[in-house]
């Protein structure tokens, strides 16, 4: 199904590059030139064109120059001199006609674009679902990632940007249905892992996993599950949305299965290579590891302790600033899982917060951890960040313990 080859080939997905009968040109100048970018949106437009206003706007808009129309000019004649010594023909080139410009081209010109387009308003005006995902397919085939990604500071290719991510998403929904109605999961995933490795959606790995799962495949939708939580805690400093969450309950009850002797299960539930320190796991395993241990303490009477740590600026204010906290997360991180014991078990929570439970302690106990904390910390200090901390007993007990504590940094 797919288009006739065309001589003049442009792709704006992803990346730019003009292909002419097959040989690609060697675009020799910064694609973010006065003279690329007008070229880039002229291809864009197609026979529309484009204005001479539109064109200064996008091109000019923060010059002082007192004679923009000049420039533009300027800017055409340089583009001309570059199509003619790209290896296109004559006739290939920038031309004006009542005030507007277009690129000219005696030959068809295809546009992945313009493709894109096409196969999702015929996708949309069919209802044979047989032909609707062959269109899908054909679109989804043509996206490799944002429009013009090296123009992402410019008005218009930012809202074309926009309008081609959200038009893809929808795709990508729309064969997910389909797909999945004829279990056509290896498809499918091939489809969800694309599209995942363009834009980090958690959607996007829900439906990884979906289809791993259904492929019988636990093991890889667990890597993929424990690969999305770390890039939303390490890159995003956000914690699992709750389809992700409930994936995990799913991948649960479904690694119970499959395993013929207690040897094999216990094989897989011990880590492959224990760490020194405490136990990092993600956030949805530390609920359950909460819960499980207050049921716990309800028959042994052990005593536990929840504490939590949260970054702050110098005055012990909540830390606004992404980028600091993004900085100071790992030092604090590195600092409560160099401090607490290997039966203690600590996560990340949100951008700029950790969750500790130390189990079998005291609450003087609770102190001398807090003092290594702080040590190991201060070794590695972000500068200018403070953090604060709070405790409370394991399980619903109520205690009037001091939460105003908060270590300050000096000097740095």
């Amino acid at each position: 199904m797919g288009d006739a080859i065309s001589a003049l080939q442009i792709r704006m997905l992803g990346d730019f590059s003009i292909t002419y009968h097959g040989q690609r040109l060697c675009l020799k100048n910064s694609l973010t030139t006065k003279s690329m970018i007008a070229l880039q949106l002229l291809l864009y437009r197609g026979e529309a064109g484009a204005a001479r206003e539109t064109l200064v706007d996008a091109l000019f808009y923060n010059d002082n120059s007192a004679d923009p129309l000049n420039n533009l000019k300027v800017t055409v004649s340089n583009l001309r001199r570059f199509l003619a010594g790209a290896g296109l023909p004559p006739e290939m080139t920038v031309r004006a006609k009542s005030k507007r410009y277009y690129f000219s081209s005696p030959e068809p010109v295809w546009l992945d674009t313009a493709a894109f387009d096409k196969w999702l308003e015929k996708a949309g005006s069919t209802a044979d679902e047989e032909e609707k995902c062959a269109c899908l397919l054909e679109a989804c085939n043509l996206y490799a990632g944002d429009f013009l990604p090296h123009l992402a500071a410019e008005d218009w290719a930012a809202v074309a940007a926009a309008h081609y991510r959200q038009r893809y998403f929808d795709c990508v929904r729309q064969l997910a249905e389909l797909l999945k109605k004829q279990e056509r999961w290896e498809e499918l995933l091939a489809i969800a892992t694309q599209a995942a490795s363009l834009h980090h959606l958690e959607e996007l790995q829900c439906l990884r996993i979906d289809c791993l799962m259904r492929l019988g495949r636990y093991q890889q939708a667990k890597e993929v599950y424990d690969q999305t939580v770390r890039e939303l805690e390490d890159e995003f400093s956000v914690t699992p949305g709750q389809a992700l969450v409930e994936r995990f309950h799913q991948l649960n009850l479904a690694g119970k299965v499959g395993y013929e002797t207690v040897q094999e299960l216990s094989g897989q539930l011990q880590e492959s290579t224990p760490a020194r320190g405490a136990y990092y796991c993600s956030y949805p395993g530390f609920i359950d590891v909460y819960r499980a241990c207050s049921r716990m303490l309800e028959r042994t009477g052990q005593s536990a302790y929840l504490l939590l740590y949260w970054l702050t600026d110098s005055h012990g204010q909540t830390l606004e600033d992404a980028q600091k906290a993004a900085l100071a997360a790992p030092k604090l991180k590195a600092a409560i899982g160099a401090s607490l014991r290997r039966g203690d078990v600590f996560t990340q929570y949100g951008r700029d917060r950790f969750l500790v439970i130390l189990v079998g302690t005291s609450r003087e106990n609770c102190d001398l951890v807090d003092k290594r904390i702080l040590q190991k910390y201060k070794e590695d200090a972000a500068r200018g960040i403070s953090f604060r901390h709070t405790l409370h007993p394991l399980g619903p007990v109520e205690l009037d313990l001091n939460d105003g504590r908060i270590w300050r940094p000096s000097g740095k």
